[in-house]
């Protein structure tokens, strides 16, 4: 991961000095001089370090982070990526041993002898049954399959982690916009309140008139404190999804539109969630050659040695050719698994089909937030700013009423606040749009 800057060396420096520097200026020096002052400062000097180390998780969690810095962070100490690499190395393991060694056979054999009684001769011996090469095969071929579909997991995995990111730092961003929304409203009503104050003083509107305008101004200011607390929420969240003790400090881009073009349409078969799907097919045909390969004949052998009452020993060795007898049910299982091929199919289809349809919509949507952004850009900024400037200068003339104030600065409100939802909305789209394409 690339590491995030943060001048290390100048906080070990400026800690051991601190830490040099107390003691040389407290009493403590004249105490601790008999027991060689020097060797204990070199000695916390050296120390520092290793205290710096042990706070790093905390001092790390404070570092403003970028977009792409906490996505590193993610990708690289989240639990989910953690596991999904485990098992791609589980696979692994798992595909070096594909011999499908079966236990071996350790007997004792009695017989009755005519000469010797009920308790004639003894052997002792060991089979072993070795697996065909069909059979290994088709096991390195099902723990192959097996891999691919772990690194597909890590893939999507991935893929999950960076659009939750990506989607935490917009929501973040939005809010921020709206903040911002609700700190220059708050100033504006903060002089609409004063206004009113000076006019009811003045004998001009009445005291109802000068309390709604005081609520009013009051609910502004809940509603910027409000969205103080969401994006502290948010931060806590960013740091547990980033698996840092504590709240981060995001590093925001402005709050701008985003885009997908048309022609990235057909990268959905490219997808992690496309690709992940359709390692179902290459596991059931791994599991088909299994199957088959249950029907190969197979070699096993042995030695064995056979003892006599008389004393005598005779060494001994078997080959012998295993051969299925049931090929009635191997026949059944292997029909099942062709079936099984063709089921992974259809659904592998049925699911890229889904996507397709779930983009379509996705760029229905983008469709009507690009056309409510158009009107914003063309018309309604310029629509709202002129709406709040010509009421707040006609209420504090005394030209209009407070009533007609609220519905004059509500619908600039709204002009506002309805484009900052359809960016947020679109950009939320996009995002979506460019993870249903593995971008």
């Amino acid at each position: 991961m690339k590491k995030i800057r943060l001048s290390y060396p100048l906080w070990v420096v400026r800690c051991r000095l601190s830490i040099v520097d107390f003691i040389r200026r407290s009493s403590l020096e004249r105490t601790l001089r008999p027991m060689h002052f020097d060797k204990l400062s070199a000695a916390l000097y050296a120390l520092c370090p290793l205290l710096l180390s042990a706070l790093c998780p905390m001092l790390y969690a404070q570092i403003p982070l970028t977009e792409q810095q906490a996505l590193e962070i993610a990708l690289q100490n989240h639990p989910a990526v953690q596991a999904a690499t485990l098992n791609i190395q589980e696979q692994a393991l798992l595909k070096s041993a594909a011999k499908p060694w079966e236990p071996a056979e350790f007997y004792h054999n009695i017989a009755a002898d005519p000469d010797y009684g009920m308790f004639g001769t003894t052997a002792f011996g060991i089979n072993q049954a070795f697996p065909s090469r069909k059979m290994t095969q088709a096991h390195r071929l099902f723990y192959a399959q097996q891999q691919t579909q772990a690194e597909a997991g890590l893939l999507l995995t991935r893929q999950q982690l960076v659009k939750s990111v990506r989607e935490l730092y917009l929501h973040i961003s939005f809010i921020e916009s709206e903040a911002a929304l609700y700190s220059r409203l708050d100033s504006l009503y903060q002089l609409v309140s004063a206004s009113a104050e000076r006019r009811y003083a003045a004998g001009d509107i009445a005291l109802a008139e000068q309390l709604a305008v005081q609520d009013k101004a009051a609910q502004m200011r809940l509603a910027l404190e409000t969205t103080g607390h969401e994006i502290e929420f948010d931060r806590v969240v960013l740091g547990q999804l980033l698996g840092l003790p504590e709240a981060v400090i995001p590093v925001m881009e402005p709050f701008r539109r985003m885009s997908f073009s048309l022609s990235d349409t057909a990268l959905v078969e490219n997808s992690a969630q496309s690709v992940l799907n359709k390692t179902a097919i290459g596991i059931a045909e791994s599991q088909q050659a299994l199957t088959q390969a249950r029907r190969a004949p197979s070699l096993a052998g042995g030695v064995s040695a056979q003892y006599l009452p008389t004393g005598s020993v005779y060494p001994g060795w078997q080959v012998a050719v295993r051969v299925p007898l049931a090929v009635k049910n191997l026949r059944t299982q292997q029909e099942a698994a062709a079936v099984q091929v063709q089921s992974a199919s259809a659904t592998y289809r049925s699911e890229l089909l889904r996507q397709r349809n779930e983009m379509a919509h996705l760029l229905h949507e983008q469709e009507k937030y690009e056309i409510q952004l158009n009107y914003y850009e063309q018309r309604g900024k310029t629509l709202a700013a002129e709406l709040l400037r010509s009421a707040t200068a006609q209420y504090r003339a005394g030209e209009i009423s407070f009533a007609e104030l609220t519905a004059l600065s509500e619908q600039a409100v709204g002009i506002e606040l309805n484009y900052l939802e359809n960016l947020f909305g679109l950009n939320i789209t996009v995002i979506e749009l460019q993870a249903l394409t593995g971008q």
